[in-house]
């Protein structure tokens, strides 16, 4: 058998062995998390939280049409991630054997059958260990962008690589365009695959140029700019806009909705296909074939009209309302969940000095007759003297008071003090390098102590090698006398640090053979793994462990775990020669190190008999009477139970309120309209009274101006503040009072709309009025 077909039906069987265990280890039914709401989106199409994966959903939907009955979708839905992580180990399998070929048979276009053996046994052993690594396996298992997500990221990298192979070739840069394609649709599942881009660029930086250390700055720096231009200039620029041209077609030209927006694309388009002829005509073939990238990119991007769509039937499920260019732009830049600082930025305690408008929110209304973009509020962000701004903030508050406190705890800080640039570093190096980096990574390839949740203590979530002295240096202390819930928990993975030395032999093994290539994997490495630590800059007390944002880093390693077979079989090639020592090499390292991940890992990612969220979800619905109205809280809370509505059809009649999402305005006004079997919910406030920035509220604190001993009736003081010129109801004394709230009762840039201060006893209004 030549090398061709010899790759191509070995990584085809290592891809289908991978593909049956995570058959066999799969859910059955919806997990916790987004799950039960990529499901439920799924199924029906309806439209799920910012910024969306409408091409993973259509895919999800194609597996559900085949479904026997609503009650078997997830299963065949929960497939779809089996088979899309399957084909991510495929491509990983070719990767690494081509890789692989270039250190031990670089110019031989037939390896000899030990060569073919080296190849075949190293690309095995990786694919291998990335199909038994902890964050790849649990991803695999679920209804998830994750899975897909990898197999974009795994697609698009091997892509570069059959370019590579026949770069010199007439018409081989259509694979390029191909791989503008695929990250173009891969936005539709998962932002995490642009993040290939720096290295693809490497890689035609190399195959292409006569490489020099300037030079491979330069393409390092041209891939961060081109991973910069699709992740903001395509994705966020073109609803942006979009949108303005809407609002200027509709409010100034008196033009029906959306004229503007079509009217953009129609134009934008029309002058990339100009620009695209005119490169032609006058021969400039990387103008053209840029050119030819960017409209395929749109072209894959293109899935983000599903939304658009799906949003203006009023489905169920409609995340962010975006069935405009308006709130498409709200949409895809992910606005609903704030922004960090990146360069430079606040610390946690650092004074506000005021707030600046830095936008206007629209809704659309009728004037005259007319389609019209009301201003409905404006956006603000708070300022600082920028003389307390920090260069690469990491303590940073976010709003939320309690990461104050942990920073604090964390960094040994009193109330009092001011923390330093040494603070923020070591925040930096230690929490979100070390803790919300590392530790994922090792978990992978070293093991990982428990399933408990961590915040940053040694016993919880952490990383663990089974290496007793070097743990209890580690600071796991003795592990023998831990509880029987920490020293047996189902998640302790001991992995004696095998794979992460089998991985580090072959990131040697490369750069010491093939410099060019290992900076290319170094690349692929560092942007899936540390880079995404350093952009996302992520705050302390996360609600879950995140480590699935990391498993491009561990593919990348995978590769490296696939040629350090390599560099072992060097070594005992001293000992044992040709084809004997080859197949020693492979007996060893499938052992010590897929063997071995499969044996730690499988009783922790066997899924096949887990139905705790659907029987929760299931419990509380046949709780309620007929017609009840349910509240829930978060995710966790909220998504089985939209599975079950959505997907199984059960208790369609209980209306269900996220409490979560009760302060966005787009959320309360759904709830005005009636969905499934359920009635809409009965609404005291108009949708004047409540869209834009007429939510804003400031929580009530006890005060003597407000005696503690009274109280209001809410229906009442509902009313009260759509009309604040009358007087507040009487309270339970029988008299009718006013209540004029003093400045200190809120922020006065703030308080231009109805705002309602609340506590458990007492509830008041403010007027309108600007401070």
């Amino acid at each position: 058998m030549n090398y061709r077909k010899l790759n191509n039906v070995t990584g085809w069987i290592i891809g289908a062995i991978a593909y049956l265990v995570y058959l066999k280890t799969m859910e059955p039914t919806a997990s916790y998390w987004d799950c039960g709401e990529f499901l439920s989106c799924a199924y029906k199409l309806e439209v799920g939280h910012s910024p969306g994966a409408p091409f993973f959903m259509l895919l999800q939907r194609l597996f559900g049409i085949f479904s026997p009955s609503p009650d078997k979708a997830a299963l065949l839905i929960n497939s779809l991630s089996a088979l899309m992580s399957g084909l991510t180990i495929l491509f990983l399998f070719w990767t690494i054997s081509h890789m692989a070929k270039k250190l031990i048979a670089k110019d031989v276009e037939e390896p000899s059958a030990n060569q073919n053996l080296l190849i075949m046994g190293a690309a095995a052993i990786g694919a291998l260990a990335y199909t038994f690594s902890d964050t790849f396996w649990f991803s695999a298992v679920e209804a998830e962008v994750y899975a897909t997500s990898s197999f974009f990221t795994a697609i698009t990298f091997w892509a570069i690589l059959k370019w590579e192979n026949i770069a010199d070739q007439k018409h081989a840069d259509r694979w390029i365009v191909l791989i503008a394609y695929l990250i173009g649709i891969s936005v539709g599942v998962h932002l995490l695959n642009l993040l290939t881009i720096p290295a693809l660029a490497m890689v035609y930086y190399f195959r292409r140029y006569q490489s020099s250390l300037m030079g491979g700055i330069i393409a390092f720096v041209l891939g961060c700019v081109i991973l910069a231009f699709v992740q903001f200039g395509v994705i966020q620029y073109i609803p942006i806009f979009a949108s303005k041209f809407d609002i200027l077609f509709t409010n100034n030209f008196g033009l029906p909705f959306d004229i503007g927006s079509v009217t953009f694309l129609i134009l934008f388009i029309a002058l990339l296909i100009g620009l695209l002829n005119f490169a032609k005509k006058k021969s400039y073939y990387l103008v053209h074939t840029s050119v030819l990238c960017i409209l395929f990119i749109i072209i894959g991007y293109s899935s983000y009209i599903v939304p658009i769509i799906r949003s203006r039937a009023d489905v169920p499920i409609d995340m962010t309302n975006p069935d405009n260019a308006l709130s498409l732009e709200s949409y895809v830049s992910r606005e609903q969940f704030g922004e960090q600082p990146l360069l430079f930025g606040p610390d946690y305690n650092t004074p506000i000095t005021g707030y600046k408008q830095k936008g206007e929110m629209y809704g659309q209304n009728k004037k005259n007759g007319k389609d019209y973009y009301e201003v409905t509020g404006k956006k603000f962000s708070p300022e600082y003297d920028p003389a307390t701004l920090r260069f690469f903030p990491r303590i940073y508050e976010g709003g939320e008071q309690s990461h104050a406190n942990f920073y604090r705890n964390f960094l040994g800080l009193t109330k009092e003090e001011t923390p330093t640039a040494s603070d923020n570093y070591k925040y930096f190096f230690q929490y979100q390098m070390n803790w919300m980096w590392w530790r994922y990574f090792m978990w992978n390839y070293v093991g990982r102590q428990n399933d408990f949740e961590g915040q940053g203590e040694a016993k919880n979530g952490n990383w663990i090698s089974g290496i007793k002295a070097i743990d209890k240096m580690h600071g796991l202390g003795d592990t023998d006398k831990m509880s029987d819930g920490y020293r047996n928990n189902g998640a302790r993975n001991q992995l004696y640090f095998l794979p992460l030395i089998l991985g580090l032999l072959g990131l040697v093994y490369q750069f010491n053979r093939n410099r060019k290539d290992g900076v290319v994997t170094f690349v692929l490495f560092f942007f899936t793994g540390a880079a995404i630590g350093i952009y996302l800059n992520m705050p302390p007390l996360q609600p879950r462990e995140r480590d699935y944002a990391f498993a491009g880093c561990t593919y990348a390693f995978a590769i490296w775990i696939g040629l350090g077979v390599l560099m072992l079989n060097d070594w005992l090639q001293k000992a044992v020669k040709g084809n004997a020592g080859s197949w020693l090499t492979i007996a060893i390292c499938l052992g010590a190190v897929p063997v071995l991940m499969a044996k730690e890992e499988w009783d922790d990612h066997d899924r096949s008999h887990k139905t705790l969220p659907r029987a929760t979800a299931y419990n509380t619905l046949m709780s309620c009477a007929k017609d009840a109205v349910l509240f829930s809280y978060g995710d966790n809370d909220t998504y089985p139970l939209w599975y079950l509505q959505e997907v199984e059809g059960i208790r369609k009649d209980v209306r269900i309120i996220n409490t979560s999402l009760l302060s966005i305005d787009w959320y309360v006004d759904q709830l005005n309209y009636r969905i499934n079997d359920a009635d809409a919910v009965p609404m005291i406030w108009k949708k004047e009274n409540y869209i834009g920035d007429k939510l804003n509220y400031i929580r009530y604190y006890k005060t003597a101006k407000v005696p503690a001993e009274k109280f209001f009736n809410l229906e009442e003081i509902c009313k009260y503040i759509t009309d604040p010129n009358t007087a507040v109801p009487a309270g339970n004394n029988g008299e009718t009072e006013h209540f004029l709230p003093s400045k200190n009762f809120f922020v006065p840039e703030l308080a231009m709309v109805p705002k309602l201060l609340i506590n458990s006893s007492l509830v008041i209004p403010t007027p309108v009025s600007r401070i």
